[in-house]
């Protein structure tokens, strides 16, 4: 083509593709996410992690192709007086114009090509549905006393549900998580103690660059390693169909150095030999899930309180948790 300008049309167009594939997903999101994190429904955990990923373009992208774009407008005003002043084409340029135009392409291409987000999935976890259980312990689980310890599997993991920059997103953590519940299934009157706790390294929050961010600027995981869920008493509990009792506890969250008392609403379940087979696990096992929020300003987040859109943090606790002794 004789015009210098003519580059520009690729970039123009990898931006509209990319902002028909934002407009597409959805979720409005600032950031790309290079594996985007689903979340989708499981008959046993609630919900779990899906196994597909695609690639979720975010504004910020979108803006640097516009940038590209902007930028060869310029480069071919620079190219169209070379060649006026020399009297003759800048090929070399010309061809370099065609090259970096060429790039934002890429973008767009992969982002329809690693596929849309699976059906029925959440970005984020949904908020419990967990009524409250204001008195009174009943409900029984048909599941042998004993020491139950925490697992290393899909359906473990610590995830607090996070709002900053207008963005809502889910903090996950699940690396090097152990602990262990001991108490008796069949009387939760009984004395009951269990505990969880999680590298704070291992956060996720979908984003490589605000992952590493919230580890190293918010959480210190330097600094303080791990972070801790103990339960020490059970306040209430209602059975909550076959196996399941539906539980209100104290407990106690060590944060950045900081303990604070925290109020858990949850479910305690036995899964049955089908859920068994769906979760790949074999002996007497336990499903924990329970939800509990802090306050910002009490925690050792409190200076930055002001980069979060609101004053709680929601905290999901995932668990699964197999028999280990009497």
């Amino acid at each position: 083509m004789r015009s210098p300008f003519a580059p520009v049309v690729l970039p123009l167009a990898a931006l509209i593709a990319a902002l028909v594939r934002w407009q597409m997903q959805g979720s409005r999101n600032l950031y790309t996410a290079i594996n985007k994190r689903f979340y989708i429904p499981d008959p046993d955990l609630g919900w779990r992690v899906s196994s597909r990923h695609p690639i979720w373009l975010g504004l910020e992208i979108c803006a640097v192709i516009a940038a590209i774009a902007v930028g060869l407008v310029v480069a071919g005003w620079l190219v169209r007086r070379r060649e006026a002043t020399r009297g003759r084409r800048a090929n070399g340029l010309r061809a370099a114009s065609w090259i970096i135009a060429g790039v934002p392409l890429a973008v767009p291409l992969a982002a329809f090509a690693s596929g849309s987000g699976p059906a029925s999935a959440l970005d984020t976890l949904p908020a419990s549905t967990i009524q409250g259980i204001e008195a009174g312990i009943v409900g029984t689980i048909d599941a042998p006393a004993g020491r139950y310890e925490v697992i290393e599997h899909a359906g473990t993991s610590i995830t607090a549900h996070l709002s900053a920059g207008h963005e809502t997103f889910d903090a996950r953590l699940g690396g090097g998580i152990r602990g262990a519940w001991q108490g008796d299934p069949h009387d939760l009157t009984a004395p009951v103690v269990c505990e969880a706790s999680v590298d704070a390294a291992s956060v996720d929050t979908g984003i490589d660059e605000r992952s590493k961010h919230a580890r190293e600027a918010y959480l210190l995981a330097a600094k303080y390693p791990r972070i801790t869920v103990a339960l020490d008493k059970v306040l209430a509990a209602s059975q909550a169909g076959a196996n399941t009792v539906a539980f209100r506890a104290h407990g106690a969250l060590g944060l950045i150095g900081k303990t604070h008392s925290i109020e858990v609403t949850g479910t305690l379940k036995k899964p049955d030999a089908a859920a068994l087979a769906r979760l790949g696990l074999s002996g007497e096992i336990l499903l924990v899930q329970a939800d509990f929020a802090v306050v910002i300003q009490q925690t050792a987040l409190a200076s930055d309180a002001g980069d979060f859109d609101g004053d709680r943090i929601p905290i999901h606790v995932s668990l699964v948790m197999r028999r280990t002794s009497g």
